[in-house]
Order: structure tokens, then sequence, then C-alpha cells
């Protein structure tokens, strides 16, 4: 049972914010705030990361989070309501359908040239450093490769790309689908963007869209839309 401490905040707590997920949870009442209804610019699965600029979206509330939602029933938006959207790190928790899904919501709600900011772990960077490491024509690191050796014992590259590719399947968060660039830019264009851009970390065309986490800047591809 987990003890409670008075000085930690009640909301830190993870029974206490699965609890006020539940409750929250794709109700409406969430749009009607000042800042929702104010904001052009929208974060998808934010987690963690919260963006004052943005309204922060995500599954699980948790405080900074402005709206909690499952986005696997569509976004509660209307059409062309932002001029940008960001999502860091979520589409790879889907299936490829349900990806292209969320891609042609994105889609909707966002306004005629309006960007779209998509994040992910790139797995062109797993599988060409794969490449490299077992062919020995190059020594790079993978992301968070010294944490990664089997019950601390031995490791292979093989459990990199392991990692990467099915984190956490299992679960109902794990990983899905990975993407290359040509990939992400096929699904976004299939759902009806007019052109897509290869990006840089903290690098694109609209400076409210450019925050990106810098402890994720070593594993992901940086991808922008515009519809």
């Amino acid at each position: 049972m987990t003890k409670f401490k008075f000085r930690r905040r009640w909301d830190s707590y993870s029974k206490v914010r699965h609890f006020l997920s539940r409750v929250r949870r794709n109700r409406r009442f969430q749009l009607k705030t000042p800042k929702v209804e104010a904001s052009r610019y929208l974060d998808i699965g934010c987690g963690d990361n919260i963006n004052e600029g943005l309204i922060n979206l995500d599954y699980m509330w948790h405080p900074g989070v402005d709206v909690c939602w499952d986005i696997r029933s569509g976004l509660p938006f209307e059409k062309n309501r932002f001029d940008g959207v960001f999502s860091e790190h979520c589409l790879e928790h889907f299936d490829l359908a349900d990806g292209e899904k969320l891609c042609r919501e994105v889609y909707r709600i966002l306004r005629p040239d309006g960007r779209f900011r998509v994040v992910v772990p790139s797995a062109d960077l797993y599988l060409k450093t794969y490449f490299e490491r077992v062919e020995k024509t190059s020594t790079s690191e993978f992301p968070y490769e010294s944490k990664e050796a089997f019950k601390g014992e031995f490791y292979t590259p093989m459990l990199s790309v392991n990692r990467i590719f099915y984190q956490d399947r299992d679960s109902a968060f794990g990983h899905r689908c990975m993407y290359d660039y040509e990939l992400m830019s096929a699904i976004l264009k299939h759902v009806g963007f007019t052109s897509t851009l290869l990006c840089q970390f903290r690098s694109g065309s609209d400076n409210s869209l450019l925050v990106d986490s810098s402890k994720r800047e070593c594993e992901s591809l940086y991808v922008e839309a515009i519809k």
C-alpha cells in the first residue's frame, strides 16, 4: 500500500491520477476553459512534457494536462480550428491503421496552411546503426545502449533493435509501428497534406511548434507537414 506523505502533492499519487483520468477522460467540459478556447496550438500525447503555449492533451491526466482524451475516438475539435499541431513520441504507440486515422484527424482540425510537427523514434537510425555495427563499418552507439544489456550480463546490437520496435508491446502503451521519413511522408500525404519536410531538433517553420524535448533528440525523427 502506498504510504501518504504530508509533504507530497496529493495529485502526484498514481492512484489519484488514474481516478481523475477516468473521471475526466473524453468529457467535453474540459474544452470550455479560457486557455483551451483561446489557443491555436495543440500538443497531442504530451505526457510529462507540458508546454504552456499549447493545449496539452493526453490519455492520462496529471498537472498541466488541459484535455484528458482517448484519441482513438477522434479529436474533440472543429474543422480548421488550429494553426499548428505538435506530437512527440505518440504516433508509434498506435498500429499503422490507427496512426493513419489520427493523422487524418490532425489534417481535419488544422486550418489551411497549418503545420503538423510530428516527432517519433527514428527507425532508420536504429537500422542503420545496426548494420554498421554488425558489418563493423562504424562503432556508433545506439541511443540508451548502456542500459540494454540482457539481465545486466551481455549486450548485442539486436537488443537495441528489439527494444525500439517491440518496447512494451504487450502493454496498452507499447510500440506498435515504427517510421522512417519515407513512410511518415507517405502517410501524411495519403491523408491530404500537400507537402512534408524532414526537419532537425527545434528547427522548423513555426516557432510555436519548436518545443521538442531535449531528452528525445538522440533517437528522434522530426517531420513537418503542411495542410
